[in-house]
């Protein structure tokens, strides 16, 4: 209980308590904002009108009550609400600068969590004091007869905290105790509300006020000084990977930005357009040709790839193991089979070295098509050849060999993480357009981004915008929930704000997203393969726009691992039909185009999204690889890209997850998930591990009808990141800054072919015909134009540019060329290998140190 006897009800405590939807679970107390500042051993008399004015947060109608807001009484002791002083304009102008706002807490030493947001009156000013000492000692004399007490400064406190009293504290203070500082908070402007005002408005405001301010001054008036105290650098008693804010001011105050009564459009006509605008009307003429329309016929006849393809096909079981690459002198191939159907017989030498790691997160999926091929699944071993697991640590990509292949990219999270996608995208937008990058919803990362979301809202509020929240690397719906008010932000935690699209496409009443799989095989140069099905996800509750329903998560949300505890999801248990909660991409755009939608237009914006977001996190992606990977063969990456449509068929980006769902847990997901597995696999190009003698690889060779001489293990010249020095020089050449046009450099490139030119198109040329189901979006002859969002140009990714620009129309030509080159072994002629360097990375793959390979000087650009 408060020590006070009688606390009147100041406004602002109301406001205080009026946020009960704030996540973080705030303590607002009443007296958790005030602080002592004067104090006066026989306080004025009142009579019943004015203890009623009191109790309203209002000073009553009388003169000698003008001066000062009203008093909180304690017995023998009068106290100053200081709030009451900030809302007091007149005595704030009289003292500093109309623009700023700065407080800060004032703490005991016993109880410092106390501490609220109050004004700290000056004790160390002598004048001050006697004019506050005056006033009240004048007031005083009019109220009762008895001398009046003499006003002290700032009661002192003992060790314990206890304020001592007022005659002990006058006698036996030899030293004034200043108050003790914590935190500050800096404002825009005078008060939270008018922060919300033009500039101009508060500089006339400011002016008018500061004239009245001195003739309250000139006619004697005390006003107290209040210190303002700058924010500290750092504040090494908390964790500075965490924001902090000040605890009894989580905005509370601010719970009225929702109320747009006071607000006009002016207010905030200076704000700039939201970054998706741009985009919107760019997207919309991608998707709406102008023959968006067609006939029935056409459309079904004639579209895009993804209805000519069959599943069926997907699951045919290679007839070998190995299969041999499109040139000679290139170790084959493995062969993975499918989820169903046991794969053609291993030799016992060559299933000895097939060793595969479990975790304990490999889906089923990937278990069944592995053991299926053929492989040793193995929980306790260093020896792997590959391994599909959860995502390391970058620094761990170091212990990994040569030729281990593992399921991740280190710096994936650039574009994986919900905060950082953002902040790459929304820094592509700076250095280009928000015509090419604005298609992920204006997105705030609180809390570093909550002043200027606050900025905003009184803009989002009037157009009754929406939000949704979430945990910035969370997954399966963890943590999302759909807000429309300020105070249902959480201040504090890390999450991400992001605009809600209102207006999606429905299918039966329903919302529903996309779920598209992306590989990426290599990032310099960037090789993408993008899976030609997928998954549209329905909501289990039919949308409405209205506000009282944005607590139905299965309404707004579309995650498999929400809808299906409801008890309106439906199963669908035919995977070619267009029922249920759950389809395939291909029978959605079966759907749409029976209806008149043009989807390989539709397709194609959505290949657009994938690129433009992989090249906002390239160069961060690159910059990772270079520094902890030492082979170009260990890594790949499988994005799973989650889409929205909106009414106008204009695609959105949601979030991209880096280790996407891979469970199977309904015939339709098998159907769907188990293809991309197996054309993940074949298009990862697994070698045999380096573990046969080369007696073994010759009767391995003989065996599966392989030329003599071939090599059956992998072959770590093909792989390389270190270059001969005319490698070198050629790689500047032709990615120095002044060659900007493309004209320079398309046929230059591609006359004298050096042998890592050679061993990069080898690679890129066997991905390409292994990579069914997949189909690769980059590089094609029609993706230059997305070489200018590199942060600097890129050698490989012109390399592959001009070959695709020559040989994509006629890929024999090209392939017979390569093949002359690697009949004379050119490929394999590799430059000695740098000096090695100390290694000492661990982590749950580590390795022997006598095992670790060396760090190599890796390529530039």
């Amino acid at each position: 209980m408060s020590s006070y006897s009688e606390l009147p009800t100041s406004r602002h405590n109301n406001a205080d308590n009026n946020d009960d939807d704030d996540d973080d679970g705030q303590e607002q107390t009443s007296t958790g904002r005030r602080n002592q500042l004067l104090k006066n051993d026989n306080p004025p008399a009142t009579t019943q009108q004015q203890q009623q004015q009191y109790d309203s947060g209002w000073p009553p109608n009388n003169d000698e009550y003008t001066k000062y807001d009203p008093v909180l009484v304690k017995e023998t002791e009068d106290y100053l609400d200081i709030k009451d002083i900030y809302d007091n304009e007149q005595i704030i102008d009289a003292r500093f600068d109309p623009v700023q706002r700065r407080y800060c807490k004032l703490a005991t030493e016993n109880n410092p969590e106390d501490a609220g947001d109050a004004a700290v009156f000056a004790n160390n000013n002598n004048n001050n004091n006697n004019n506050i000492n005056s006033e009240l000692k004048q007031r005083s004399q009019k109220q009762t007869s008895c001398n009046p007490s003499r006003l002290p400064l700032t009661p002192k406190r003992s060790k314990g905290g206890a304020a001592q009293s007022t005659s002990a504290s006058t006698a036996t203070a030899t030293k004034k105790q200043l108050p003790t500082v914590h935190r500050v908070l800096l404002y825009n402007s005078q008060s939270p509300r008018l922060s919300r005002k033009p500039q101009s408005v508060l500089r006339s405001l400011g002016q008018k006020q500061h004239k009245n301010s001195k003739a309250h001054v000139n006619a004697g008036d005390a006003v107290p000084t209040v210190i303002l105290v700058e924010p500290e650098s750092k504040d090494n008693s908390h964790n500075h990977g965490r924001i902090e804010f000040d605890r009894n001011d989580d905005f509370d105050e601010d719970d009225d930005l929702d109320d747009i009564s006071n607000f006009d459009e002016s207010d905030t006509a200076s704000v700039c357009s939201d970054t998706e605008d741009g985009y919107r009307a760019h997207a919309y003429k991608m998707t709406h040709s102008s023959e968006r329309f067609l006939s029935t016929h056409t459309t079904s006849t004639g579209s895009s790839i993804l209805t000519s393809q069959s599943s069926e096909d997907d699951l045919k079981n290679p007839e070998s193991l190995l299969v041999p690459s499109l040139f000679p002198y290139v170790p084959p191939y493995l062969a993975f089979s499918s989820n169903t159907k046991k794969g053609p017989k291993v030799p016992a030498e060559l299933h000895r070295v097939l060793k595969w790691r479990v975790t304990n997160i490999m889906p089923k999926v990937v278990r069944l098509i592995l053991a299926n091929s053929g492989m040793r699944m193995l929980k306790k071993t260093n020896d792997w050849m590959g391994v599909w697991g959860k995502h390391l640590k970058s620094p761990c990509f170091k212990t990994i060999r040569s030729y281990q292949k593992i399921n991740h990219l280190p710096g994936s999270f650039r574009i994986g993480r919900k905060d950082s996608c953002w902040k790459n995208l929304e820094r592509q937008m700076h250095r280009h357009s928000n015509k090419e990058f604005g298609f992920m919803p204006r997105t705030y990362i609180i809390p570093n981004d909550l002043c200027s979301l606050r900025r905003h809202w009184p803009r989002y509020a009037q157009r009754n915008t929406k939000w949704i929240i979430k945990p910035p690397a969370s997954a399966r719906g963890a943590g999302i929930r759909v807000i429309n008010r300020w105070g249902q932000i959480p201040k504090r935690r890390p999450l991400i704000v992001q605009k809600y699209i209102e207006r999606p496409l429905l299918i039966n009443g329903s919302k529903f997203d996309l779920r598209l799989y992306v590989l990426v095989t290599s990032v310099n140069p960037l090789r993408v393969f993008m899976y030609h099905n997928g998954l549209a996800r329905f909501a289990s509750v039919k949308y409405s726009s209205k506000a009282d329903t944005l607590n139905d998560r299965c309404m707004h949300l579309t995650n498999y691992s929400i809808n299906k505890f409801s008890s309106n999801y439906s199963k669908n248990e035919d995977v070619n039909a267009c029922h249920g909660h759950k389809w395939t991409i291909k029978c959605l755009w079966t759907y749409l185009a029976n209806r008149g939608v043009r989807t390989d237009c539709l397709w194609e914006a959505l290949r657009s999204l994938v690129l433009r977001t992989l090249f906002a996190g390239e160069n961060g992606i690159n910059n990772m690889i270079r520094a902890n990977v030492e082979s170009k063969y260990s890594c790949f990456e499988l994005f799973g890209f989650d889409v929205i449509l909106d009414s106008d068929l204009v695609p959105w980006l949601l979030e991209v997850n880096i280790s996407p769902s891979l469970h199977s847990e309904l015939p339709l997901d098998a159907h769907v998930k188990a293809p991309l597995v197996q054309g993940v696999l074949n298009t990862a190009l697994y070698n045999v591990p380096p573990k046969l003698t080369q007696e073994k690889q010759k009767e391995l060779a003989a065996e599966f009808s392989f030329p003599p001489g071939t090599q059956m293990c992998y072959d770590k010249r093909l792989y390389i990141n270190y270059l001969s020095r005319e490698e070198k020089v050629k790689h500047n050449t032709f990615t120095r800054k002044s060659m900007e046009d493309r004209e320079e450099y398309i046929d230059a490139i591609l006359q004298n072919l050096t042998p890592d030119d050679v061993r990069c198109l080898i690679i890129a040329e066997d991905e390409l015909a292994r990579c069914a189901p997949l189909e690769r979006i980059f590089p094609t002859d029609q993706t230059y134009k997305y070489l200018k969002y590199n942060d600097i140009p890129r050698y490989y990714n012109r390399l592959l540019d001009a070959w695709e620009s020559r040989y994509a129309n006629n890929r024999t030509e090209g392939i017979a060329l390569l093949r002359d080159y690697c009949q004379n072994k050119y490929h394999l002629q590799v430059p000695a290998p740098p000096a090695k360097k100390d290694w000492s990375v661990k982590d749950e793959f580590i390795l022997k140190p006598e095992e670790a390979p060396a760090r190599d000087v890796l390529v530039d650009a």
